[in-house]
């Protein structure tokens, strides 16, 4: 499933300098910015690959929801909507414990991208949707919520 940008009218605030893209202080940076808000819909598949492939977050940065939506903000900026898409797909995969052949060769991916899963279910409040396959005995969604980042077996 494809992400969502609404069609709805951009909002540009001020004409700013001395920031960085995301308005954090960036001193002696004379170039003049526009804050620009567009609104994204995201999927739990969507945020799932994101946050896995792109956010390049660490196992202790997962615990810290701040980090977590931080590392959205970049993912975001960084990948073409194809991209999302294929992310979405590879996690989903790894998430159901069949991870795809070019990311199978990591031992660690399926339990990562579980601990993901959790952080996303925390921070953004959304989990993997009713219905989908079962694992460990379990549907996805409540497997996550359940548990921590314990590998499948140790459930």
């Amino acid at each position: 499933m494809m992400p969502v940008i609404e069609a709805e009218r951009v909002t540009a605030g001020q004409l700013a300098s001395n920031l960085e893209v995301f308005g954090g202080p960036e001193p002696g940076d004379s170039t003049v910015r526009v804050a620009v808000r567009v609104s994204a819909h995201l999927s739990f598949a969507d945020l799932l690959g994101l946050l896995t492939f792109e956010g390049e977050l660490t196992w202790g940065e997962l615990g810290d929801d701040a980090v977590v939506r931080e590392s959205l903000q970049y993912a975001v900026l960084n990948t073409t909507l194809d991209t999302m898409e294929s992310y979405s797909r590879r996690a989903m995969a790894a998430l159901r414990g069949e991870p795809k052949p070019g990311d199978a060769g990591d031992p660690n991916i399926v339990r990562f991208v579980r601990a993901v899963a959790v952080a996303v279910t925390r921070a953004f409040g959304v989990a993997e949707p009713e219905g989908s396959r079962r694992l460990c005995g379990g549907p996805v969604g409540q497997v996550l919520e359940a548990l921590s980042m314990a590998d499948c077996e140790t459930w």
